[in-house]
């Protein structure tokens, strides 16, 4: 068997040196830039000019925060703000790295702003089942309604 040449210094090879260096190139289309922006801008005007949080995420107002509430079974009425704000949490990163993830990768950009707005709707539908289940529980006093059997 032939003896390999082995090299005892760190030099690179000829033809790595002589490589052009590698070039990030982005795919740019001007439709999809265009609906990012737009969508992006309507997200900004909805969520600071409009009160559509209040009607998404009017169901925390119902919220017990008192001592003397009820206890929900499996301990669901924890889950209700983990759901909600790390929905939001989940829609914001969505929102603003999302569209740079898919420039670099080289993918369209314009489903990110609507899947940030699926992810804030969701969070609402989650949260608000979350509290409407434990809302009785928070609010029992233990009395029967029986009819009077007085007669």
């Amino acid at each position: 068997m032939a003896s390999q040449k082995q090299r005892s210094d760190n030099t690179l090879p000829d033809d790595y040196v002589d490589a052009p260096p590698p070039v990030l190139r982005l795919r740019l289309v001007p439709w999809d830039v265009a609906c990012t922006i737009a969508l992006l801008l309507t997200l900004v005007v909805a969520a600071f000019a409009t009160n559509w949080y209040s009607a998404l995420f009017g169901f925390l107002k119902d919220f017990c925060f008192d001592e003397d509430c009820g206890g929900v079974p499996l301990g669901v009425d924890f889950y209700i703000f983990p759901v909600v704000y790390g929905g939001l949490g989940a829609a914001v990163a969505a929102a603003l790295l999302g569209p740079v993830v898919s420039l670099l990768r080289g993918w369209y950009m314009s489903f990110w702003p609507v899947l940030a707005i699926a992810v804030v709707v969701l969070s609402s539908v989650a949260g608000s089942a979350l509290t409407d289940y434990s809302y009785p529980y928070w609010h029992w006093t233990g009395a029967m309604d029986t009819p009077d059997q007085s007669g």
